[in-house]
């Protein structure tokens, strides 16, 4: 093995366990110690490597958002201003009769200005712990009015439409130890993700048919088929700027003009890498070189699309 990289990887394995041992001795409803495991996981972050394990029972969601805005405020100093925000997937109604394994609600996140990239952007297959290629979809804010919006149509009308979006994350919580306090705290894997041109929107009612009837597909270069389905069987769009927009209200984060609200999984994750943390019969990895997303029946215009480059090393 070539000395160099040798050293790399020992310089690595030794931050990870330093990391991990200063993390467990920390009193995490002290917020010196939560400041303290924020500004750790900068170096997880930026060196891809997994944090120590934070199980459901270490810490509630109240202090897991602590710990995520804390170290939020350290990912802007590298990463750019906040560009918007993600929220995790759940169903429709999940929590309507209160916390469900803790959670108040669904989980939110912040995406950052120099992770946000255009269609056709090239992100290396070993930018990450752990990464993939996500059928997402996104709406874009038009206004603060969106905060008080109380109808769908009144949501609607203060979004400025709605973009082909590709997520990218890394997971940088470990394999078999990973949990949903876990995932506030580390800010819900944000790294990466490719959008398409606005796709704009009419605060109508067939506009609402629209956002929860179209479809997408996943596809390679060569225009072979990875995955395809509809948004029918994912979620309703404007249900999910809903609910992430009442919890940034309660993260004490308001919409602003501009921010992308990242609306989750459409229903194709493709891992760059073979791993740990997915099953490769349920969820392939993705071996091609470029790979596009595909939104049919949105855009009066015809289909929107957006694609990601992935460079490999050459073997």
């Amino acid at each position: 093995m070539n000395i160099k990289l040798l050293i790399s990887i020992l310089a690595l394995v030794s931050a990870h366990f330093s990391v991990v041992s200063h993390a467990q001795k920390l009193d995490l409803d002290n917020e010196a110690d939560q400041k303290i495991l924020a500004e750790s996981f900068i170096i997880n972050f930026n060196e891809a490597i997994p944090i120590s394990a934070i199980r459901a029972s270490d810490i509630s969601e109240k202090v897991a958002y602590q710990i995520a805005d804390l170290y939020v405020a350290e990912l802007i100093k590298q990463e750019g201003e906040v560009a918007g925000y993600k929220i995790g997937t759940f169903a429709k109604g999940e929590y309507d009769n209160g916390p469900i394994n803790g959670l108040a609600g669904p989980v939110t996140a912040v995406m950052f200005s120099k992770g946000i990239h255009n269609s056709g952007a090239h992100i290396s297959v070993d930018c990450c712990n752990m990464s993939f290629v996500e059928a997402d979809f996104a709406a874009e804010v038009k206004s603060d009015a969106i905060n008080n919006a109380e109808t769908d149509l009144e949501i609607l009308a203060a979004l400025s439409g709605f973009r082909p979006f590709i997520e990218m994350p890394d997971i940088i919580q470990p394999s078999d130890g990973d949990s949903n306090v876990g995932g506030i705290a580390t800010n819900y894997d944000v790294r990466n993700a490719i959008i398409g041109d606005l796709i704009e929107s009419r605060a109508t009612p067939e506009w609402i048919e629209k956002l929860n009837n179209f479809s997408f597909q996943m596809t390679n270069e060569n225009g072979e088929i990875l995955a395809e389905g509809s948004i029918t069987d994912a979620y309703e769009p404007i249900y999910r700027v809903r609910h992430l927009r009442d919890q940034l209200l309660k993260r004490g984060r308001p919409l602003q003009e501009g921010d992308l609200l990242s609306l989750g999984n459409m229903g194709a994750i493709r891992p760059l890498k073979p791993n740990l943390y997915m099953d490769a019969a349920i969820r392939p990895i993705f071996r091609g070189n470029i790979a596009t997303v595909s939104y049919i029946g949105l855009d009066p215009k015809g289909p929107a699309k957006v694609s990601v480059v992935i460079d490999r090393t050459p073997d």
